[in-house]
């Protein structure tokens, strides 16, 4: 008989990104509990007591250093599912109970298939059947989409929303999150200390005709695509390193982007943006890395909440300086921030508000 496990891999911790994962993460796997399709539902995680009294089976992390393809293969041979459910803490938070049933019972024909929230970055999949042999060497979940296509798989990719881009990896994601009113009672808690200010002046941007917004970054076609139909302001799109992680480029010294490329300071670069929008969103991370820079996640972190008393980092803190020297709003993250968080801001933007006005509509051609 087919059995669908529900898994999670979680890393635990104590700063702001890791318990507003926890909150998330555990929030999901009670809903996964009670989502008709799944069989057994459980928790890979560092911290097992983040779990206690709630119904799910866990797996305390192996002491020591592990590959996540390694670990992910050994709890499969363990319970032998013939449908997995994979979702890495942080990500699904925003999913419906129907949306999750539907991705439990998906069928798409012959098998071996796989379904990704994003096939070039993967935060959650179904795979159909879990085969260890195409996951043991994975040192991360992002290229699990390229992998399973290489090994034979039948790809698909979820349609794109805030719900299944969403994954919590930074504070500009965050700050958006706190700006949702359907959060589940823990990741509001979580999130209610955070700055409103940057993230609502970004909102209300996407609602304003006249206005515009400067994304930079990791930012997909899907993106632009959504905000040409979604948002009434205008969008200007500097895109740059799509798949940067996944394709380990920053390890191999490989990361160039057109703002490294000035001579001007981080300040400078920020004055320059600030004349040519009303406000900017900006994926940092390839921006960081093609200066040679992979700071601590505290100090990426702080930058992002524009903390300037926590910055460590020369290059973030004079970029931080320039931010909040700025008189339009910048809103600071990774790639999540310019893939669901843009997502949840158009939402937001829109709500309580008449459908985005049409841009164009083709004229009725006589005859």
């Amino acid at each position: 008989m087919a059995s669908t496990l529900a898994l999670l891999f979680h890393r635990g911790g104590e700063g702001l990104i890791a318990r507003a994962r926890t909150a998330a993460a555990r929030a999901l796997c009670l809903r996964l509990v009670d989502c008709p399709g799944v069989d057994r539902v459980a928790a890979v995680t560092s911290h097992p007591d983040a779990w206690t009294g709630l119904p799910v089976e866990v797996f305390p992390d192996s002491p020591g250093p592990w590959r996540f393809g390694e670990r992910l293969t050994q709890i499969i041979e363990h319970l032998r599912p013939t449908r997995l459910l994979y979702f890495s803490a942080g990500s699904g938070v925003l999913l419906s109970a129907e949306e999750l049933e539907r991705l439990a019972r998906l069928a798409l024909g012959p098998e071996p298939f796989a379904v990704f929230n994003n096939f070039y970055s993967s935060d959650f999949a179904l795979l159909v059947p879990p085969a260890p042999g195409a996951l043991r060497e994975l040192s991360r979940d992002n290229p699990m989409g390229m992998w399973l296509h290489r090994a034979g798989y039948r790809c698909y990719e979820l349609p794109r929303s805030a719900a299944t881009l969403m994954d919590i990896d930074t504070p500009g994601e965050l700050q958006l999150l706190a700006l949702c009113p359907e959060l589940p009672p823990e990741l509001a808690r979580v999130v209610a200390s955070l700055p409103p200010e940057r993230a609502s002046r970004v909102v209300e941007l996407l609602a304003t005709v006249g206005k515009e917004l400067f994304l930079i970054g990791r930012v997909g076609g899907d993106m632009a695509r959504y905000l040409d139909r979604e948002a009434a302001c205008r969008v200007r799109i500097l895109s740059e390193e799509r798949g940067m992680e996944a394709l380990d480029r920053p390890g191999q010294g490989l990361v160039r982007t057109l703002l490294s490329t000035l001579a001007s300071g981080p300040r400078e670069v920020v004055a320059a943006l600030s004349e040519l929008a009303d406000g900017v969103v900006w994926d940092t991370r390839p921006y960081l890395a093609a200066h040679g820079l992979w700071p601590l996640p505290e100090d990426r972190f702080a930058c992002d909440l524009l903390d300037l008393e926590r910055v460590e980092t020369p290059l973030l803190r004079e970029l931080v300086r320039g931010c909040l020297a700025a008189p339009i709003p910048f809103l600071l993250g990774g790639h999540s921030l310019v893939s669901g968080g843009l997502y949840l801001a158009c939402e937001l933007a829109w709500r309580g508000k008449p459908a985005p006005p049409e841009r164009w509509a083709p004229l009725p051609i006589p005859g």
